[in-house]
């Protein structure tokens, strides 16, 4: 990834809209950093409804199905587009009155569970949309969920696949991820990650992102 959590407690401490706020979110930040031990057997939590029609995402609030005609916020977006990153949380038992969350990118959801401290296999299973196996043109009747501990995740220098930035998409293999880099021109440098650098790297870089960590965090109402 482009930013790793040392560029993000830097981009805190410029960026922060006061002192006290950067300072706070930093040491929240350095607190999250220590690295839990990987339980011996990890559960596995069946995937839960997705509710494309009103469901918005958990972390940064988008929409999880692209709004038809395409239109929204002043953009302009493809048939497709919002699901083709969609990831969940699937909970073993319902916490904040759902029995799982939502989320529009595979950084909302790490980020997410970096905030709250979830950990995939622990009471939760962490979900996400294979993008070698989507078609646009179907949007979510085509969308088909990895268990994202077996995945493997393409970040493309160049490549803008959700509202927010986050430059990551899911494949079953590196197989499949490579082979759909190539279909697509100009995408810069490209990286082929696992799960578990992809929870190292956390928080990882989208849009808005210190505002919506120092939301999560409660340091902003």
């Amino acid at each position: 990834m482009y930013k790793n959590r040392r560029d993000v407690m830097k981009m805190l401490a410029a960026l922060g809209a006061s002192g006290a706020l950067s300072q706070v979110l930093a040491q929240h930040m350095q607190q999250q950093m220590q690295p839990a031990p990987m339980p011996a057997n990890l559960e596995t939590i069946p995937t839960k409804t997705i509710p494309w029609e009103q469901g918005t995402c958990d972390f940064c609030g988008m929409p999880l199905k692209t709004p038809a005609p395409g239109a929204w916020m002043g953009r302009t977006f493809a048939p497709g587009f919002f699901e083709q990153t969609y990831s969940q949380i699937a909970l073993k038992e319902a916490a904040k009155g759902k029995e799982a969350y939502h989320f529009e990118s595979i950084a909302c959801m790490v980020n997410y569970a970096w905030v709250y401290g979830l950990r995939d296999g622990v009471g939760s299973t962490f979900y996400v949309a294979d993008r070698g196996a989507y078609d646009p043109a179907k949007g979510p009747a085509a969308v088909s969920l990895l268990p994202a501990r077996q995945a493997v995740y393409l970040w493309g220098e160049k490549r803008a696949w959700v509202v927010m930035d986050a430059k990551i998409a899911a494949f079953k293999n590196a197989e499949a991820a490579m082979a759909f880099a190539r279909t697509i021109p100009d995408l810069g440098r490209t990286r082929v990650l696992d799960w578990q650098t992809l929870l190292d790297l956390a928080p990882l870089p989208e849009m808005n992102l210190v505002n919506l960590l120092a939301k999560h965090a409660g340091l902003l109402k």
